[in-house]
């Protein structure tokens, strides 16, 4: 049969191939069939003569919205689209479970109807399908089943064999109906025996192993689909943070109603509501009931999120990367607030020293003007002394007020070299001196008195009066004199206004600093008054608090005294359970301390034997009984055809030729729950290297022999069927004959069994004796 739905032809090149092919597949009619698919949605096409139109049962239709909605339209993509869609993992996905907005109130809240026939029956494990199948895998396992296990598809038969098959036609049947609902079949599978514990993760186990497996357990609950993986550890952070943002989020199908159910809750049957009022009750109840489980689930699925997130390695690495980016930021800021302020601290250091030595500089010239100062005054007040000294000698016409008023107008150097004159000139003749001194008189604008004018003019005697020529140059050499003075005077003046002036300058500093003391010290006054209100306010809460604490203890006591019968009780009760623990482990730590002992016994005797052969003797021994031996012969030739590693071939070797002496069971490994003492472990590894060694030289040199004599044992231990023996203390004990001292032990033992006797502590020696093992020499001393 063909069919032919047209498209346009760019269409159907696409990708809608696959899916509307699989469309007409799926439709029953097309069952068996192989139909063409040429193109889709069109308007019917006018047949002609020839090509497909040959076919008698040729069908040519046109597909309408609904074939293009489910097949058509999420296939119209083109390649480029869909690895952009694989690659946007940020889409909501497939949403699996989520039932229909109109049906999911009626269809949900009550319980789940089994009738007895599929009670305890796995309905998957019925349908022959899996619990991941889709809906029309479910279907086609059905139909498969309904032809094959029909009743009239079966040949004649017994009733009581034609009861089961229709019973089990009837439980298919059943099972179908129950699944086929997505409804119902989300609640079937909520029953369904799962492991809902969370996984235990030690330290230097792979995390990814440990939780990858727990996550994909309980993606199968998941309503959007695909459902990501837990990923590995080269995976970039937005690719896990995605993975955690969907599991924070995880939306789940499994019906909180059926976990009570399972639970042992009792749910109400939706369908035992007579009227509308009741049935809405019931759907209140169930969902009462169910809301706790439901809470239980989530609180399920945020644990494991919780406990993967915080051993997940690609999150720990990422929060050492910020507590490092933090610290490295913090210790940054640090460093740069340190930088400044020791900037600031430096500039301000730097500041008050340039201050301070300007204010030292200032200070040491201040005083260097004022020592330059004091020394020209000494050395003036000195000059003008030696002057006056001069004045004894031309007192006769030297008035003394002329001559002390030339000392005090004339400047060091005038008087220096006025006293030198004067000096040089009294060593020859007074009157020079005497023209000096009446030349320096003038020079400071006075006229030179005489001394007898000096001394007559408070006399009776009138003095000539003055030209007007005279008086006029005396008060002009007066007024000069005045001018000098009002010079001196003033530029006196300015110089105690300067200072005044750097004198108010520095009591306005002062007052300044006064003021900032005054201020910081009220303000440390406030805030001390501050931090002595707010540590009252601290001691009444605490009071307060201690009184409510003191209430709360009293009733605590009330309750723990209360309490205390049953906790004494529960810790007898766990202290009996800890003294029988203690006890089982002191018991198995005895038992393993005489498996120990048992087996160091055994060691030492078979280190003496093999310790006085050497190695050309063990071989020659090895070689005799091989050859006297056609069984081993054959086993150890056909060990030598295996393939096996060298250390697991010496290991088959050993097992094979340990029945031969005590010496060669020493090449095999000690078992795993024993440890020797340091001095047998070493003595044990070199026997242990010697017996292989020898039995490796032996293979490489054996000749071969006929297999085929080989006993079913030793094939087995070649084969690796049978498992190589290992040391037990069962072993060594030996079945001798009694005459022999090790079967007479063994006979005493045995009647020492029988008779029971009492005994409070346990012979060493005969219980070695017991195991075949050689006693002690010292008998006369007992051991626990």
């Amino acid at each position: 049969q063909t069919c032919c739905v047209s498209a346009p032809v760019e269409a159907f090149r696409v990708a809608t191939m696959p899916r509307p092919l699989k469309a007409i597949l799926d439709d029953p009619e097309f069952a068996g069939q192989d139909p063409v698919v040429i193109s889709a949605c069109c308007s019917p096409i006018t047949l002609t003569p020839g090509g497909c139109t040959a076919a008698a049962d040729y069908w040519c239709e046109r597909a309408g919205a609904a074939f293009h909605e489910r097949y058509e339209a999420c296939g119209s993509k083109t390649n480029e689209d869909d690895e952009e869609d694989d690659d946007d993992e940020d889409a909501t996905g497939e949403e699996y479970g989520r039932r229909k907005k109109g049906k999911d109130k009626a269809a949900s809240g009550g319980a789940l109807k089994i009738s007895e026939l599929l009670k305890g029956v796995n309905l998957y494990e019925l349908l022959e399908c899996s619990e991941g199948s889709s809906q029309d895998e479910i279907k086609k396992a059905y139909r498969s089943l309904a032809l094959s296990a029909h009743p009239d598809k079966q040949t004649k038969m017994d009733p009581d064999a034609a009861k089961q098959v229709q019973e089990n036609f009837v439980r298919i049947q059943e099972a179908y109906e129950l699944l086929s609902d997505p409804a119902k079949r989300m609640q079937y599978d909520s029953t369904l025996d799962f492991d809902d514990s969370l996984p235990k993760f030690k330290p230097g186990q792979d995390f990814f192993e440990v939780f990858s497996e727990a996550f994909r357990r309980n993606a199968r609950f998941s309503v959007k689909r695909p459902v990501p993986e837990l990923g590995s550890l080269q995976d970039e952070p937005k690719v896990w943070k995605r993975f955690y943002d969907f599991w924070y989020d995880f939306q789940s199908w499994r019906d909180p109603v059926m976990l009570a159910q399972a639970d042992g809750e009792e749910i109400l049957d939706l369908a035992d509501a007579e009227c509308r009022e009741e049935r809405r009750w019931m759907m209140r109840e169930n969902e009462r009931i169910a809301r706790k489980y439901k809470q239980d689930e989530r609180d399920r699925i945020s644990k494991l999120v919780n406990l993967a997130e915080s051993f997940d390695p690609r999150i720990q690495a990422e929060k050492e990367a910020k507590r490092a980016a933090r610290a490295a930021e913090a210790a940054k800021r640090e460093e740069e607030r340190t930088a400044a302020k020791r900037a600031k601290d430096e500039a301000e250091r730097q500041k008050r020293e340039a201050e301070e030595t300007a204010r030292a500089a200032e200070e040491k010239k201040k005083k260097e003007e004022k020592a330059a100062r004091d020394e020209i005054k000494e050395r003036v007040k000195k000059l003008r002394q030696r002057l006056r000294g001069f004045h004894q000698a031309m007192k006769e016409h030297v008035v003394l007020e002329q001559l002390n008023e030339v000392c005090v107008q004339l400047k060091e150097e005038d008087l220096k070299a006025l006293g030198d004159s004067v000096e040089a000139a009294l060593r020859k003749d007074a009157m020079a001196a005497v023209a000096l001194v009446h030349k320096a008189i003038e020079s400071i604008g006075l006229a030179p008195l005489q001394v007898d004018d000096v001394s007559t003019s408070s006399g009776p005697t009138s003095q000539p009066e003055e030209t007007a020529e005279e008086k006029e140059e005396r008060m002009k050499k007066e007024r000069q004199r005045q001018k000098k003075a009002a010079e001196r005077e003033a530029k006196r003046k300015e110089e105690e206004a300067t200072m005044a002036e750097e004198k108010a300058k520095r009591e306005a500093e002062k007052a300044e600093e006064r003021k900032k003391r005054e201020e910081l010290r009220k303000k440390e006054q406030v805030a001390a008054e501050a931090a002595k209100r707010a540590q009252e306010k601290k001691e009444e809460q605490k009071a307060k608090k201690d009184d409510e604490k003191k209430k709360k203890q009293e009733e605590q006591e009330n309750q723990r005294r209360e309490q205390q019968r049953e906790e004494a009780k529960l810790k007898a009760q766990q202290q009996a359970e800890k003294d029988r623990l203690e006890a089982q482990s002191k018991k198995e730590e005895q038992d393993i301390e005489r498996l120990v002992h048992l087996f160091s016994t055994d060691r030492i005797e078979r280190f003496n034997k093999i310790e006085l052969q050497t190695d050309d003797a063990l071989g020659k021994a090895l070689q005799e009984a091989v050859e006297g031996d056609a069984s081993l012969a054959a086993a150890l030739s056909f060990l030598k055809e295996q393939n096996d590693a060298e250390e697991l071939r010496l290991d088959k070797a050993v097992a094979l030729v340990s029945e031969l002496s005590p010496v060669w069971p020493l090449g095999l490994p000690p078992p795993s729950h024993i440890r020797l003492p340091n001095d047998l472990r070493n003595r044990a590894k070199k026997a242990k290297n010697r017996i292989r060694d020898i039995l490796q030289k032996f293979l490489v040199s054996a000749a071969a022999a006929d297999t085929s004599t080989a006993s079913e044992w030793q094939r087995g231990i070649v084969t690796g069927i049978e498992a190589i023996p290992a040391w037990s203390p069962t072993k060594q004990v030996e079945q001798p004959s009694p005459e022999s001292p090790s079967g007479a032990a063994a006979a005493a033992g045995k009647k020492a069994k029988k008779a029971k006797a009492p005994k409070e502590e346990e012979d060493l020696d005969d219980l070695l004796a017991e195991f075949g093992a050689t006693p002690s020499a010292k008998k006369g001393k007992k051991k626990k």
